[in-house]
C-alpha cells in the first residue's frame, strides 16, 4: 500500500500551480486551494525517490545520452501497458511534450500554413499554433447537452483537413480537458482522413497510461504500421508518475525520413535533451513503480465517484463523464452566471478554489470547470464542501 492520503504542503514552494494563486489574486489568499495545473498532489513513488537519491550520491551530472537500459524500460512499459512495439531508433528524447510538439511544427510547417485542433482543448495547443505562425482550423468537438458527452464532427473535420492550407492536425488522445478516450474506430477514421488529404498527424498521448477497463486507451502505434508511420506520437512518464519537473518525454516517429527532419529541427535550436534525473526517474518508474501507478488509478476512480455524487446533488452542475486522464470536466452553465469571468470570480473569491477555468480551453469551454482528481480524497472533499457552501449562500 502506498500513501495517497497525506496532504503535501506546496504553498511557498516552487510549484507553479500554487504560485498562480498569489500571482492572480495577490497576497493574503493562502487559504485558496489550487486545483488548476495538471500535476498531482502526491509524493512520487518511493522507488523513484530511491533511484534519484542514489544517483545524487553516486553519479556525475555531465552530458547524458539515453542508454540501452532507458530504451528497454520504455519498450517494456509500452509492451505491457499498450501492446505496442517501440524501437530505440524511432525515439527522440526531449524535456517535455510541448517543446517536442513545437519542434515538430517547426520541422513540418511554415508560417501561413493551417493546423487542425479540436477545442475545447489543452490551451498550449493554441499557443503552439500561434507561436509558429499557423492559422487554426478549429474542428470544435460536438457537445450533446442532454447526455453531456462529446463526439467528433467528422464532416467538419474532413472539410478542415481538405483546406489547401492545412498541413498538420494536432490530436489529444485521451482528450484534455473533456476526458474522451477516442476509440480505435475513431482514430482509424481520423488517420484515414489525414492520409487522404496529405495531413501529418501529431498525437499528444501524455495521458495514455490512464486507461480504465471500460474505456481502454488505444495509442496510434497500436493500429498497424500503415497508420503508425503517418503519425508522430508524443509520450512521457511525467503525468503517469508526477515527474513533470524532471523534464523527460519521448517522441516516437517510425518513418525515418520524418524522424530525420524532426531531429534536424531540434538541432537547429541547439538540440533537445532530458535532465539526468529525468532519465533516472523514468527508468525507475517504468521498471519498478507499476504497482504505485495501479493504486493511483484506484484513487482517481474513487475521487471521480465523489465528484459524480457532488454533481448529481447540485442542480445546475453536470459531470461530463471522463473516460480517461485524471481530470473531470464540470458543466456549470446551469448555475446561471452571466459569463465566464463571473463564474471564475465566484469560485476564487467565494468558494476559495482556484481552477483551470473552462474558457482557457477555448470559447467552447466557457461555463465549465476542470477538476484535478489526482489529489488526496480529503483535499477533494474540502474543495467540494467549499463549493457547496458558497452555492448555498449565493
Amino acid at each position: 500500500m502506498y500513501d495517497f492520503t497525506t496532504r503535501v504542503e506546496r504553498r511557498n514552494s516552487t510549484s507553479i500551480k500554487w504560485k498562480l494563486i498569489e500571482d492572480d489574486m495577490g497576497e493574503g489568499n493562502d487559504d485558496v486551494i489550487a486545483m488548476s495545473v495538471a500535476d498531482m498532489e502526491f509524493k512520487p513513488a518511493p522507488q523513484i525517490v530511491r533511484a534519484i537519491v542514489d544517483a545524487a550520491q553516486h553519479d556525475v551530472f555531465g552530458y547524458d545520452y539515453a542508454t540501452d537500459e532507458y530504451f528497454a524500460a520504455l519498450a517494456g512499459w509500452m509492451a505491457r501497458r499498450h501492446h505496442m512495439e517501440v524501437r530505440p531508433e524511432w525515439v527522440t528524447l526531449s524535456d517535455g511534450v510541448m517543446p517536442a510538439v513545437n519542434t515538430a511544427l517547426r520541422a513540418f510547417t511554415h508560417p501561413g500554413d493551417a493546423i487542425v485542433i479540436q477545442r475545447p482543448v489543452y490551451y498550449p495547443f493554441t499557443s503552439a499554433a500561434q507561436h509558429n505562425g499557423l492559422t487554426i482550423l478549429n474542428n470544435a468537438l460536438a457537445y450533446d447537452e442532454a447526455t453531456h458527452t462529446y463526439t467528433i464532427d467528422f464532416g467538419d473535420l474532413e472539410a478542415k483537413l481538405a483546406d489547401s492550407r492545412c498541413t498538420t492536425m494536432l490530436l489529444c488522445n485521451p482528450h484534455n480537458p473533456v476526458g474522451r478516450v477516442w476509440t480505435a474506430g475513431e482514430l482509424r477514421r481520423i488517420a484515414t482522413l489525414c492520409r487522404t488529404y496529405g495531413v501529418l498527424l501529431l498525437v499528444d498521448e501524455i495521458h495514455a497510461d490512464f486507461s480504465w477497463p471500460e474505456h481502454p486507451v488505444t495509442m496510434m502505434g497500436e493500429l498497424g504500421d500503415d497508420i503508425a508511420r503517418q503519425c508522430i506520437e508524443f509520450t512521457a512518464p511525467t503525468k503517469t508518475f508526477n515527474l513533470a519537473g524532471l523534464l523527460c518525454s519521448n517522441t516516437i516517429i517510425r518513418d525515418l525520413e520524418l524522424k530525420t527532419r524532426f531531429d534536424v529541427a531540434a538541432e537547429n535550436i541547439g538540440g533537445m535533451t532530458v535532465s539526468h534525473f529525468g532519465l533516472v526517474a523514468c527508468i525507475a518508474a517504468y521498471n519498478e513503480a507499476e504497482g504505485w501507478f495501479d493504486e493511483l488509478l484506484d484513487v482517481v476512480v474513487a475521487n471521480l465517484a465523489t465528484v459524480r455524487a457532488f454533481a448529481t446533488a447540485h442542480n445546475g452542475i453536470a459531470l461530463v463523464e471522463p473516460e480517461g486522464t485524471y481530470l473531470a470536466w464540470l458543466d456549470c452553465r446551469g448555475l446561471g452566471f452571466t459569463g465566464a469571468d463571473e463564474l471564475r470570480d465566484f469560485m476564487r473569491a467565494k468558494a476559495r478554489v482556484y481552477f483551470d477555468e473552462g474558457a482557457l480551453f477555448g470559447v467552447e469551454g466557457e461555463g465549465f470547470e476542470r477538476v484535478n482528481l489526482a489529489c488526496p480524497p480529503s483535499m477533494l472533499a474540502d474543495v467540494l464542501e467549499r463549493m457547496h457552501a458558497a452555492l448555498a449562500n449565493r
